[in-house]
């Protein structure tokens, strides 16, 4: 006797809800949640399955949370006007994308007509902005109780100085989450609610010396920071982040053997523990670590430390970049206990003078992570039999070694932190 079927539309109510609530959580908490179409979003297809789907659908406000418009056409708006009915009094993540064309007005209007009634709800918003901020003028002196995480995305191709954005100046008491990708924001008078601000993403190459001092300098409780650096003067501010434990700096590139000290000592964060330097070769970093001191930074609990190129170089091929040996552990991080080298050149420099035998012990290392390409000098194969190598000698000596894991990188790097997924592929 063959097992009775079962349908998914003969599932009980609850069992429904869960299925099309699965992933939904998902889809707000990567803080670079994409812009999609609201038609093709899988509350929408599941609404217009059946009359049985569309009651369940239709009576969960739980799926009509992510909102996503760009206000382009008038279906778009009456969309727009449904996920607010249907998500009742639930919290919202909302989107609001810029048209390539608009009447003049018309994005202000909708924004003051549709969005502002709401904006008591909104938990999450990112606005993508592309010709003038007239889609953001509405917000300026709006108050938004329950807003969290807030993202403002210039992707014009405009590169001339773009008038500063204001927002939200009568509070925004709970927003903790601020990424600035090619806008600024007004900073006089100051946003009260940047004092809330635990997390900050300024990215799009900014000048330290000028905003971003002036910016942080506006965070007392910052922990996590991420920058995009293109020049460092010689006399740029520097920036005392007591709070700060994660931070990570991507630079452009730089032939200047001491550019990442010198990017480093812009920092006095005596409460760092991790650091990522995107964008760092492999003499710089060896530079870097033989430092014997910086002389206005401190950093005694750093104990993570990531050197990334994402792209390719010619250090080690062309003449004009020597490489200095590293020889003693680095006494400018004296926690330092995980190593992570993704892509660097010198990758083979680098071990000699981590596992040699004229190499000095770090006694806080614990692990050393190194990623490599195929096509990075001296090939991904020629450097697990340099590490082999190097760890079988240190061992045979009877000194202590560290963990160290290889994998080969295959993915994008531009995302990369301790925590990321690798495919170790040897270890020892």
């Amino acid at each position: 006797m063959s097992a009775p079927t079962t349908t998914i539309s003969s599932l009980p109510y609850e069992l429904l809800v869960a299925i099309a609530v699965a992933g939904q959580e998902n889809r707000v908490t990567e803080s670079d949640w994409g812009i999609g179409s609201t038609t093709s979003k899988s509350e929408w297809t599941l609404s217009q399955v059946s009359h049985r789907f569309r009651d369940v659908i239709v009576g969960a406000p739980a799926l009509w949370t992510l909102i996503e418009t760009d206000f382009i056409s008038e279906g778009s708006v009456e969309i727009l006007k449904l996920y607010f009915q249907r998500s009742r009094a639930s919290k919202l993540s909302v989107i609001l994308l810029e048209p390539s064309e608009a009447k003049d007005g018309l994005l202000r209007e909708r924004v003051t007509e549709i969005i502002l009634p709401q904006v008591h709800r909104i938990q999450r918003l990112k606005i993508v902005w592309d010709l003038d901020q007239e889609m953001l003028g509405p917000f300026r002196d709006v108050a938004v109780p329950h807003l969290e995480h807030l993202e403002i995305v210039y992707r014009g191709d405009e590169v001339a100085v773009r008038a500063p954005v204001a927002m939200f100046w009568s509070g925004a008491s709970r927003l903790t989450f601020l990424k600035i990708v090619r806008s600024t924001l007004q900073l006089s008078p100051q946003p009260s609610w940047m004092a809330s601000i635990t997390h900050l993403e300024l990215l799009g190459d900014y000048d330290p010396d000028i905003y971003l001092a002036a910016v942080t300098a506006q965070c007392p409780s910052l922990t996590r920071l991420h920058l995009d650096i293109t020049y460092v003067p010689p006399d740029a501010n520097r920036f005392h982040i007591p709070t700060l434990k994660f931070l990570y700096i991507s630079i452009q590139d730089n032939e200047r053997a001491d550019y990442l000290s010198h990017i480093v000592a812009l920092f006095d964060a005596p409460a760092l523990a991790e650091l990522i330097l995107n964008g760092s070769h492999g003499d710089q970093v060896a530079f870097l670590l033989c430092l014997k001191s910086l002389p206005q930074s401190s950093f005694p609990v750093l104990t993570s430390i990531s050197f990334i190129c994402t792209g390719s170089c010619s250090c080690e091929t062309e003449p004009g970049f020597p490489y200095h040996p590293l020889s003693p552990p680095p006494v400018i991080f004296p926690a330092l206990s995980h190593l992570i080298l993704i892509n660097q050149c010198h990758a083979y420099s680098l071990i000699k003078d981590i596992f040699g035998p004229a190499s000095h012990p770090w006694p806080p290392l614990k692990t050393i992570t190194l990623g490599a390409k195929d096509n990075s000098n001296g090939s991904f194969e020629g450097l697990g039999a340099a590490l082999e190598d190097a760890v079988k000698s240190k061992r045979q000596r009877g000194e202590p070694v560290p963990e160290v894991q290889l994998f080969r990188v295959v993915s994008s790097l531009e995302d990369w932190d301790e925590n990321s997924p690798v495919d170790v592929e040897r270890s020892w």
